[in-house]
């Protein structure tokens, strides 16, 4: 089964073992993959013997690395410590991305907190991610900041707020819209406000789920497959195509065949969050060549 170019597939949503990843890639002729977890180790611990083995097994196969999917930022801002060892590890991730020729790091923008807070912490936000934009300087990596739920930009109305205050080229984001189904009170068009970011898009990363009533404690959404949840995929991806976007894609199944807790899939890390995702992400690829423009 052929994909257009830009499609690719974020590794550990496969397999955490490369034999595995190789096979699959070949089986649907995807270009690449864009880099998370692998040999049971997050993104954030891998060796460098693992991040040489990665270059062998891509300049052999031919790979691109479409993106370094580092868990930068996703800590409290307030957390001095956490904040400078996340700057030490986008220091390392540049290191990787420069050894695999990857041109993107993703990012994110501190845990969320309430509407007030989120807008009060906006210029602090800022500032750090400035931070990376200086520590990027001299190289050709672009800095991808996705939009998550629990992180203050969880939807695209509140990316537009910050494009503004970060230089283009080297800031964009990167655009997942089924993120936005975990947010509390967010629109509900998962896709509302993609218009007023469409400009400034890096990556976008493909995945579904359903709106649910939440138990207590619980998410507000629930994985599925992509294509059979609530986004609209191809209403969306219609409209990414009228956009005039040229960038790339990655599927993100997060579903799994036999169901895994949905807390487990928003900590993509290890042969635990990797279980059945082989099969799952095959389901997703399927249903995705399907509803492509």
């Amino acid at each position: 089964m052929n994909f257009p170019a830009q499609f690719t597939v974020i590794s550990d949503e496969v397999t955490q073992d490369l034999p595995v990843l190789i096979r699959f890639v070949k089986e649907f002729n995807l270009p690449g993959i864009e880099l998370r977890s692998m040999f049971g180790r997050a993104f954030k611990d891998l060796t460098a013997a693992d991040v040489a083995e990665i270059k062998r097994v891509a300049r052999g196969e031919g790979w691109r690395i479409f993106g370094c999917s580092s868990p930068v930022f996703k800590c409290d801002l307030d957390d001095a410590a956490g904040v400078q060892a996340h700057l030490d590890e986008f220091k390392r991730s540049l290191g990787v991305a420069h050894e695999l020729e990857c041109d993107l790091v993703r990012v994110f923008t501190f845990l969320r907190r309430t509407p007030a807070e989120n807008a009060a912490a906006l210029p602090r936000v800022v500032e750090h991610l400035r931070k990376l934009d200086a520590l990027a300087a001299g190289s050709s990596v672009r800095i991808g900041v996705e939009n998550e739920h629990s992180c203050m930009i969880g939807t695209a109305l509140e990316a537009a707020l910050y494009l503004p205050h970060l230089p283009a080229p080297r800031f964009g984001i990167v655009w997942d819209p089924c993120n936005v189904l975990y947010v509390p009170g967010a629109p509900a068009d998962a896709t509302a406000g993609f218009d007023a970011i469409a400009s400034r898009l890096h990556h976008i990363h493909v995945k579904d789920a359903r709106r649910v009533t939440p138990k207590p404690g619980g998410y507000p959404a629930v994985a599925a497959p992509v294509g059979l949840g609530d986004i609209g995929w191809r209403s969306h991806l219609g409209q990414i195509q009228r956009s005039g976007y040229q960038g790339n894609f990655s599927l993100e199944t997060h579903w799994r065949v036999i169901q895994i807790a949905e807390a487990d899939l928003h900590l993509p890390a290890g042969y635990g969050f990797s279980r059945g995702g082989e099969e799952a992400s095959r389901v997703c690829l399927h249903n995705l060549r399907e509803i492509l423009p």
